[in-house]
C-alpha cells in the first residue's frame, strides 16, 4: 500500500461510530503516557485489527464502528450487553435469561436458546472466538478497543461469522514504565465497581500486567411475589482477574501468555407488564380455599388481585427467588507469538483454550403467586479450543498478503429439567400456600363437585396428583478446519484491489436424551424431578417416555470469500465498493422444549450470506470536518429460525425447533459524521437506518396468529391431511428492530487555567425509533416498541494522577423500554432497562 499523509490516513472508514475520535486530554493509565502525549489531529489516526494487523482504520475497506477502551470505561458500560446501545446498526434481544439474549447486526441475529445452536453474529477477544453469545455478559475491562464490524467476517475470522462481529482488543503489557491505576465507581442502586491494573517491566525484555475487577448492585425492577417483596430483579455481582506476561527481544520474535477467570452472579431479568394486565393469565383453573374456607375455582393472579400489578409504565414484575437466577464461570487460557523471519515476513501463532460454565433458572409465567419450582432450568458447559498460524508479508510497496491454518473445537454439554405446578396441571391453595399440584381433568371433576362448598379434608380424595416433570441431557461438537488468506495490490497510486478467501470443513455432532416422568400417585404432586426421577429405577411406571441417547451429525465444506475494490478520487475522498460472502454452519434445537422425531428439519442446514457494500470517505478543512457514508445489502440464504407451533392446546403441548427461511434480506445506509466547530468543542454522530424482512420464507410451521389478522388472515394454510398450519412471512420484517438509530456527542474540552487541571463535559443523545411489529402486533393492531430518546451528561475532571468523573444517564427521566411484545390475547409485557428513569453514577481514578 502507497505511504499516506497523516491527512488522507485520518479519512475515516464509514461506520466509525464517535467513540473512536474522542480524543483524551490526559492518561487514563500511566503506562499509556506516551501514546496520550499527542495531538488531537494525531488521535484521528485510529488503529484497528480487523484486518490480521495494526493498520489506519481508513484503509480498511468494511463497515466498522470502534470505540476506544478509556471511552467505554468513562460511559460506564457494564458488559457487552449494555455496550451495544453505543452501537448503531447492531441490536440486542433481551430474554429473561442471559444464555438466550440475542446479538444482532443490521437487524439479522440467531437466538440460541439451545447449545446446538450457533451464532451469526461472533464475539471475539484478541482474535479468540467465543461461541456462545451469553459470554457477552463478561465485564468490560483494561480494553484498549471495541470493533464493532457489520456483515460478513469470516475471510479473516474463523468459525461462523456470517453477518456481524463485535472484537474485544485488550490492553498489552508495556516494556518501557512501571504503571497503572485504581478505579472506584458508585451509581444508584446501591452499586460499586472497583478495579485496578498494574503493568511491571522485568528486564529489558519481559513486561508484566494484570488487572481486576469487583462490582455488585441491586436490582432495579419491583417484585409482587407474595414473601419476596423485598428480593428486586436485576441484582448483579461479578469479579475477574486477568494475569499476562510479554517476551519481546526487541528484534525477532515476541510471545504473550494471558490468563483470565471470571465469574458472575444474577437474578436478571425479567419482562414487566406493559398496558392491561390479564388477571387470567396463567394455568386456569386452580382450587383456592378462601378466607371463609369456600371451594372456588381461579387463577394465580387473582389470588393476590391486592397485590397485583397496578404500577403500569415501570418495572414491576413476580419472580420467586428459587427460579430466577444465573451464573457464569470463564476460564480462559491464550498464547499469541509472532517471529520475524527477516524484513519482508512474518510468521504468527494464536492459541487459546475456554472453559465456560453457566448455570440459570427462570419461572415459566411471571404469575402473583409463590410457585415453588415453577422453573426451567439447567446447566450449561463450553470448552473451546483454537490453533492458528500465519505467514504474512505487509507494508510493501505493491503487493500485501497473508495466508493461514485455522482449528477451532466446541464442545458442549447441557442439562435441564422443568420442574412445575403446570402445562396441565393445577395447583391447590389452602391458607394462602400451595399445598398440592394435581391433573386438569381431577381438578375439574373436583370443582364440579365442590365449588362453593366448605373445603373437607376427604374431599382431597378425589384428585388425582400431577406435576410437569421433564428432564434432558444435550452435548455437542462443531470441529471447524480452513485455510484462508487475503491479498491486496495497489494497483495504481490511486486503484487497489483486494481479494480474501477462507476454504473450510465443519464437522457437526449432537447428542439427545430424555426423560419425561409420571407424578407418584401416592403423594400431593409436588415430588421435585430428581427425587421422581430416584423412584423410576426401583419403578419404571414412573416413566413416561424416555428418548434413549440419539445421534445426529453432519458435515459440510464451504469457500467464502471477498472481493474489494478501492479507489482515491482525491487525497481527501476515497471511495470502496466491496463484495463478499459469509457461512455458518449447521445447527441443533436439542432442549426438552423439543422431540428431535418432530422437527422436520434436523439438523438445520447452514446459513449462507453474501454482502454488498459502497463506501464513501471523506475530510475536509484540514481535518476538521469528516463525513463518510456506506450503502449496503446484505442477504441470508437458509436462516435459521425458530418455530414454535402449538400441537395441544388442552395440555399446553408444543413443538418447538428451528427450521430454514429461504431468504432473508437487509439493506440501508450507515452514514458518519465529525466536526470539530473550535479547538475544544467537538460533534459526532453515527446514524444506520436498515429494513430487515423475509425475502422468501412461504412455508413457516407455526400456528396463524389470533385476532382479525387483516392481510395475515390471507396468509395462512392449512394441511389437509395434517390439520397443521403454515404461515407465509415472505414480505414481513424481521420483529423487534429499531431500524433507525442514532449516536450522537458534543464534547467541550477545556484546561482550567495554569493550574494543571483539565475537564470535559460530554453530552450524549441515543435514539431508536420505533420497532418493527411481531406477527401477533400485527394480527391484533399492536403497537410494537415505541421510539426512544435518550440524554445522557457526563463530566470529568482533573490532573495527570487523578481523574473524577460524575454522570447522568437519562437525564431527562425519560422511561422507556428497549424490547415489547404482546401475546395472542392481546397482552403486553416489555423490557426496562436499568436507566429506565433517570441514573447516576460516578468515579475517582488514581493513576501511578
Amino acid at each position: 500500500m502507497p505511504k499516506y499523509s497523516k491527512l488522507h490516513k485520518a479519512i475515516l472508514l464509514a461506520g466509525c461510530s464517535f467513540a473512536a475520535t474522542s480524543s483524551n486530554l490526559y492518561a487514563q493509565d500511566g503506562t499509556d503516557n506516551a501514546e496520550q502525549a499527542t495531538s488531537t489531529k494525531d488521535i484521528e489516526v485510529i488503529m484497528v485489527s480487523a484486518q490480521k494487523r495494526e493498520q489506519a482504520l481508513k484503509d480498511v475497506p468494511v463497515s466498522i464502528e470502534v470505540l476506544d477502551g478509556d471511552l467505554v470505561q468513562e460511559l460506564g458500560v457494564q458488559n457487552g450487553f449494555d455496550l451495544v446501545k453505543y452501537l448503531p446498526g447492531f441490536g440486542i434481544d433481551e430474554s429473561s435469561e442471559i444464555r438466550t439474549t440475542t446479538l444482532k447486526s443490521r437487524g439479522i441475529g440467531t437466538f440460541t436458546n439451545s447449545i446446538g445452536l450457533q451464532s451469526s453474529n461472533l464475539v471475539v477477544i484478541d482474535g479468540e472466538v467465543l461461541p456462545r453469545q451469553s459470554m457477552l455478559n463478561l465485564a468490560v475491562a483494561d480494553v484498549e478497543r471495541v470493533e464493532a464490524l457489520r456483515g460478513p467476517q469470516g475471510t479473516l475470522f474463523g468459525q461462523n461469522t456470517s453477518t456481524g462481529m463485535l472484537h474485544y482488543v485488550t490492553k498489552k503489557p508495556n516494556l518501557n514504565a512501571v504503571g497503572g491505576n485504581i478505579r472506584t465507581e458508585v451509581t444508584q442502586d446501591n452499586g460499586i465497581d472497583v478495579s485496578g491494573v498494574v503493568n511491571v517491566p522485568i528486564g529489558d525484555n519481559w513486561a508484566f500486567r494484570m488487572n481486576a475487577q469487583w462490582s455488585e448492585v441491586d436490582g432495579w425492577i419491583d417484585n409482587t411475589m407474595p414473601g419476596h417483596e423485598d428480593y428486586k430483579i436485576g441484582e448483579q455481582d461479578k469479579s475477574g482477574l486477568r494475569g499476562q506476561l510479554l517476551y519481546d527481544d526487541g528484534e525477532d520474535f515476541n510471545i504473550l501468555f494471558r490468563a483470565e477467570y471470571a465469574e458472575t452472579d444474577t437474578n436478571c431479568c425479567s419482562m414487566t407488564q406493559i398496558g392491561p394486565v390479564n388477571p387470567d393469565y396463567g394455568p386456569r383453573p386452580i382450587i383456592n380455599v378462601k378466607d371463609d374456607g369456600t371451594i372456588e375455582g381461579t387463577t394465580y393472579n387473582r389470588i393476590n388481585s391486592s397485590k397485583s400489578f397496578d404500577d403500569v409504565g415501570k418495572p414491576v414484575t413476580a419472580r420467586n427467588p428459587e427460579a430466577n437466577y444465573g451464573s457464569t464461570e470463564n476460564l480462559g487460557f491464550s498464547i499469541a507469538a509472532d517471529y520475524y523471519l527477516n524484513d519482508d515476513f512474518t510468521l504468527s501463532y494464536n492459541g487459546s483454550y475456554r472453559d465456560f460454565d453457566l448455570y440459570n433458572s427462570s419461572g415459566f409465567f411471571t404469575l402473583n403467586f409463590p410457585l415453588e419450582r415453577s422453573a426451567f432450568g439447567g446447566n450449561e458447559s463450553v470448552d473451546v479450543s483454537q490453533h492458528e498460524i500465519r505467514l504474512s508479508s505487509f507494508d510493501n510497496e505493491k503487493f500485501d498478503w497473508i495466508v493461514g491454518l485455522f482449528y477451532h473445537n466446541t464442545e458442549g454439554q447441557r442439562s435441564e429439567n422443568r420442574d412445575g405446578c403446570i402445562a396441565g396441571n393445577f395447583g391447590f391453595i389452602n391458607g394462602g400456600e400451595l399445598s398440592g399440584c394435581y391433573d386438569r381433568q381431577s381438578t375439574r371433576n373436583f370443582l364440579s363437585m365442590y365449588e362453593g362448598q366448605v373445603f373437607d379434608e376427604s374431599m382431597m380424595a378425589d384428585l388425582t396428583p400431577g406435576r410437569l416433570l421433564s428432564g434432558g441431557n444435550f452435548t455437542t461438537n462443531f470441529e471447524n478446519y480452513a485455510i484462508f488468506g487475503q491479498f491486496e495490490y495497489q494497483i495504481t497510486d490511486q486503484l487497489d484491489a483486494t481479494f480474501g478467501f477462507r476454504a473450510l470443513h465443519e464437522n457437526g455432532e449432537a447428542t439427545f436424551e430424555r426423560t419425561d416422568l409420571f407424578t407418584p400417585a401416592d403423594g400431593i404432586g409436588m415430588d421435585t424431578y430428581a427425587d421422581v426421577l430416584a423412584m423410576s429405577q426401583t419403578d419404571p411406571s414412573l416413566i413416561k417416555r424416555q428418548t434413549e441417547k440419539t445421534t445426529f451429525s453432519d458435515s459440510d465444506d464451504a469457500f467464502i470469500y471477498k472481493a474489494v475494490i478501492g479507489y482515491d478520487f482525491t487525497r481527501s475522498i476515497r471511495g470502496y465498493v466491496n463484495y463478499s460472502t459469509g457461512y455458518k454452519g449447521a445447527s441443533y434445537f436439542v432442549t426438552t422444549n423439543t422431540n428431535p422425531a418432530d422437527a422436520d428439519q434436523f439438523p438445520t442446514k447452514p446459513e449462507q450470506s453474501t454482502n454488498f457494500e459502497v463506501g464513501l470517505r471523506s475530510g475536509f478543512f484540514d481535518n476538521d470536518v469528516l463525513f463518510n457514508i456506506t450503502y449496503f445489502d446484505m442477504t441470508v440464504e437458509d436462516y435459521q429460525v425458530r418455530a414454535t407451533r402449538v400441537i395441544d392446546e388442552e395440555n399446553g403441548v408444543v413443538f418447538a425447533g428451528y427450521v430454514n427461511a429461504n431468504e432473508a434480506r437487509s439493506t440501508g445506509f450507515e452514514a458518519d459524521a465529525i466536526v470539530d466547530i473550535t479547538e475544544d468543542l467537538r460533534w459526532t454522530a453515527s446514524y444506520a437506518i436498515f429494513d430487515a424482512r423475509y425475502e422468501d420464507f412461504s412455508d413457516t410451521p407455526i400456528n396463524c396468529p389470533a385476532g382479525d389478522g387483516g392481510e395475515l388472515a390471507d396468509r395462512c394454510t392449512t394441511d389437509p391431511v395434517t390439520g397443521l398450519q403454515r404461515f407465509d412471512q415472505t414480505g414481513l420484517s424481521f420483529p423487534n428492530n429499531a431500524e433507525q438509530q442514532l449516536f450522537s456527542t458534543l464534547k467541550y474540552s477545556t484546561e482550567f487555567g495554569n493550574t494543571g487541571w483539565n475537564g470535559s463535559l460530554q453530552a450524549n443523545w441515543r435514539y431508536n425509533g420505533a420497532h418493527t411489529q411481531s406477527i401477533n402486533e400485527l394480527a391484533l393492531n399492536q403497537s410494537a416498541n415505541p421510539s426512544s430518546s435518550i440524554w445522557d451528561l457526563y463530566f470529568n475532571f482533573g490532573q495527570d494522577n487523578l481523574r473524577f468523573s460524575l454522570y447522568v444517564k437519562n437525564l431527562f427521566d425519560q422511561a422507556y423500554t428497549t424490547r415489547q411484545n404482546t401475546n395472542q390475547e392481546g397482552y403486553g409485557q416489555g423490557f426496562y432497562p436499568r436507566d429506565w428513569n433517570r441514573f447516576y453514577g460516578g468515579s475517582v481514578q488514581y493513576i501511578f
